[in-house]
Formats: C-alpha cells, sequence, structure tokens
C-alpha cells in the first residue's frame, strides 16, 4: 500500500460488504491512494522466510483484503501452469491452461464462465518450459483481441521476484517478449489453501498436465507431433480439447 495514504486519510477502515479497504476522512470513505498487492503467506518449520500462497496486484482504483474478490474485479483470469518430465533421454514440457470469466458478483454467489483453452506439448525446450508456456498462451490469445478484452490476470506460479519487474515491463518474461499492455501476473501457489481461487486454478492446469502426461503414451505416439523451432524446442505437438475427456475443475 502506498505510504501516502497514512498522511492523506485520518484512518483506515475495513468494508466486509465489498471486502475493500478504504481511507477515512472527514467521515467520509475514499479509495485509498496508488495500486494495491495483495499477498498471502504462511510461516515454515525450519525454515527463515515464509512460504507464499498468493500474491496480486489490484485490477482497479480498489483495495481488496479479499484474494478471490480482487481477481473476481478482472475481466479474464488465465492460469497456466507447466510440468516437465523426463522421457527416454529427452524432456517433455506440458501446459495446461484454464481460463475464468467473471460474469458477475451478488448475494456473495460468483457467476462465471470456465474452459480450459490449451494443452500443449513441447519436447526439449531449451530455457525455462514455464516461461515458454506463458508466452504461447499470450501469442495465442493476442490473435484474439476482441475475445479476451479487458483486464486480464495471469496466474502462474514461478518466477515469484521477477512478477514486479513483468508487470512493470522493464523485464521481459520470455526472450524479448513483454507483458501486453493490458495482463498483469499473479502469482499462485497450488499448495496454497482452497479458499484462493488462483490456488484452485493453478492446481487444476498442474493435474490437466499431470493427466495428460500419465494417459497418452507421449513417446509412441506420433500423430500431431510437429517439428520444433531450431533453438527453442525441437517439438511441438497442441492437443483437441473437443475430442478428450478432462477433468472437472473443483
Amino acid at each position: 500500500m502506498d505510504p501516502q495514504n497514512y498522511f492523506e486519510f485520518d484512518g483506515l477502515a475495513l468494508d466486509f460488504d465489498s471486502q475493500t479497504v478504504v481511507g477515512i476522512k472527514d467521515d467520509n470513505d475514499y479509495p485509498l491512494i496508488g495500486k494495491a498487492r495483495l499477498e498471502f503467506s504462511r510461516e515454515r518449520e525450519n525454515k527463515k522466510s515464509p512460504k507464499m500462497l498468493h500474491a496480486s496486484t489490484s485490477p482497479n482504483e480498489k483495495t481488496w483484503f479479499s484474494t478471490n474478490h480482487q481477481l473476481l474485479a478482472y475481466d479474464h483470469l488465465i492460469a497456466v501452469d507447466t510440468n516437465t518430465h523426463r522421457l527416454n533421454g529427452s524432456t517433455v514440457s506440458i501446459t495446461a491452461a484454464y481460463h475464468v470469466i467473471p460474469e458477475r458478483h451478488e448475494h456473495g454467489v460468483a457467476r462465471c464462465r470456465a474452459a480450459v483453452i490449451l494443452l500443449l506439448e513441447l519436447w526439449n525446450v531449451v530455457e525455462k518450459p514455464e516461461n515458454m508456456g506463458w508466452y504461447h498462451v499470450l501469442t495465442a490469445i493476442q490473435e484474439h483481441p476482441v475475445d479476451y478484452a479487458g483486464k486480464v490476470g495471469l496466474i502462474v506460479d514461478s518466477d515469484l521476484g521477477e512478477h514486479r519487474a513483468f508487470n512493470s515491463r522493464e523485464k521481459p518474461i520470455f526472450g524479448d517478449y513483454f507483458l501486453p499492455e493490458n495482463v498483469t501476473i499473479i502469482y499462485g501457489n497450488d499448495k496454497g489453501g482452497a479458499e484462493h481461487l488462483s490456488t484452485k486454478m493453478i492446481k487444476h492446469c498442474h493435474d490437466l498436465a499431470s493427466d495428460l502426461y500419465k494417459k497418452e503414451n507421449l513417446n509412441m505416439a506420433t500423430a500431431g507431433l510437429r517439428p520444433g523451432v531450431p533453438g527453442m524446442y525441437s517439438h511441438i505437438r497442441q492437443w483437441d480439447l473437443e475430442n478428450m475427456d478432462l477433468r472437472p475443475f473443483r
């Protein structure tokens, strides 16, 4: 929270109806100054630093104290997770992406549309398979700007220490590719607890990627497998979601 708030307002208050923090001045409430960052962590035995469970920035002028209320203020939420395995001397990285569109939030109930939008298989990725997965998801949605208009929260579970630089566009997320202007990276830990939507979404992606690796004989199945980009990955395959029996989101 911006320290200027402590000088500008007489005090702060929690609005439990909206799950936001507001500034109080002359008996009136106002939005806080600056962009707010919300973090949840827990202490770990025999560890100096706590384990981060969730970290996100508000998509608007409101300062939330509920992770889910803040997330549902985005126009789109896309969780992306990549699992990498060794297979007969090669590596295979499977990226899953899950898309949630918050539609309305009333009477304590959130209404959303949701779908798996990508299952991607890459062999022998040269650099950072997780970031390569983000890159593929983001470049794909940039081809459909109307379908992904508004503010997009990209939920990931790696590179937490780089998120501020990624979100400020000081540092590219992969190669020379910077985050699109309407996208904000959000951190979610798949072991963070079911009370966080970010945890449930990133865990769902992790499980989808694990299912594909366990169910399909990737080393023998060659249908749809194409040569990759030299210097980036050796082979690529995008799975046909319409013909797959995918686990439900829980």
